[in-house]
Formats: structure tokens, C-alpha cells, sequence
């Protein structure tokens, strides 16, 4: 079971976004109600709309949000982990990218990364024209991999996204095994 300080971690992880969302809602619905709550005279179609389109969002959250808390309780724990990749530059001494999932540990966290489309993309994104490998275990920096997570905007956190997919009636709840890891190389201390 996580120790408390990192589910306090975990649990802020999931509220930012809802406040976020809560915010959203609030302002969509504000623009067809008084100050004092009430719908504006022949705004109530809008408001009702707004009110479902809002409601329709809520929900997919939600599923989202249960599915994140159950596995937070779930027999192994699933953490937050930090995984470091070798980005553009880390050869010239830039920093690492950091990426957030939810795993038992740091080979689970790896697996789960490597299937995530955002993660995917990224490398499409990062990789030198021509550079068709995929993802390796050498990429990843150990030095900066860990357990939990640090300031928010520090790193990308794809627990939510991971959630998505896992919510999915079609997701696939077995993920392949990545290939044994080579020796991590010696990689300066920076953080992104």
C-alpha cells in the first residue's frame, strides 16, 4: 500500500484537473445566468445544453477518476512512477523529459510508457529523420528514474491518459513484455 505522503501526491494529481474541469463547467453555465443563479430570459436552451454537454464530460471523468483511486488501493499498489528518457540534446547535456504513469515498479512503469500513444507520438516527434527504432531501455536516463513524482510542470503526467485507456471496454489488459534492459549508461545529473 502507498505510503500516505504519496497518496496525498496521487489524490492532488487527480483533483487538479477536476478543479480545472469544475471551473470550465461553471463558466460555460455562467454565461446563461444572472449573478444571483438564475437562467437569463430565453438563454434556458443554452443552459440546457451547456448543462448536458457539461454532465457528458463529468461523467467520462468520472469513470476515469474511480478507475485511478481503485487501482491507487489495488493488491500491488500501483504508485506514481517517474521515468527519464533521452530527448533532443541529452547527448549535448540537456535534461532529460520526464514522464508520470501509475505501475508497481519501475520495469512495470517502462512496459506501461512504451504503450501509451502520447508517449508514441513523442518519439515520432523527437526522433532524427529517418531513425525508425523505437524506444529502447537504453533511452531511459536510471539516474533520474524514481518513484513518485516531483513539482507539477516538471514532468508530463500521463496517468490520466493511461486511465483513459484502461477504462476502454477495448482496451487490452495484458501488456507485452519490453526486451531485457541493457546496462544504463552513465548520464549527467540534470532535471527538467
Amino acid at each position: 500500500m502507498p505510503q500516505p505522503s504519496h497518496l496525498i501526491d496521487d489524490i492532488q494529481a487527480l483533483l487538479d484537473p477536476l478543479r480545472q474541469m469544475h471551473r470550465r463547467h461553471q463558466a460555460a453555465l455562467d454565461e446563461h445566468r444572472t449573478k444571483d443563479g438564475y437562467v437569463i430570459e430565453g438563454h434556458h436552451a443554452a443552459y440546457e445544453e451547456a448543462r448536458y454537454t457539461t454532465a457528458i464530460e463529468a461523467s467520462d471523468t468520472l469513470d476515469t477518476i474511480r478507475n485511478r483511486l481503485e487501482r491507487l488501493i489495488a493488491a500491488p499498489a500501483h504508485r506514481a512512477f517517474t521515468i527519464a528518457h533521452k530527448g533532443p540534446g541529452h547527448d549535448e547535456g540537456a535534461s532529460p523529459w520526464l514522464f508520470v504513469v501509475n505501475a508497481t515498479d519501475l520495469d512495470d512503469a517502462h512496459r506501461t510508457l512504451t504503450q501509451l500513444p502520447s508517449y508514441k507520438n513523442w518519439l515520432v516527434d523527437t526522433r532524427a529523420p529517418g531513425d525508425t527504432d523505437s524506444a529502447s531501455n537504453a533511452d531511459v536516463v536510471s539516474d533520474h528514474s524514481h518513484v513518485g513524482t516531483r513539482a507539477p510542470g516538471t514532468y508530463l503526467d500521463l496517468r490520466q491518459e493511461q486511465e483513459q485507456i484502461l477504462a476502454s471496454p477495448t482496451a487490452s489488459r495484458s501488456v507485452p513484455a519490453p526486451p531485457p534492459p541493457s546496462p544504463p549508461s552513465a548520464a549527467p545529473r540534470r532535471s527538467r
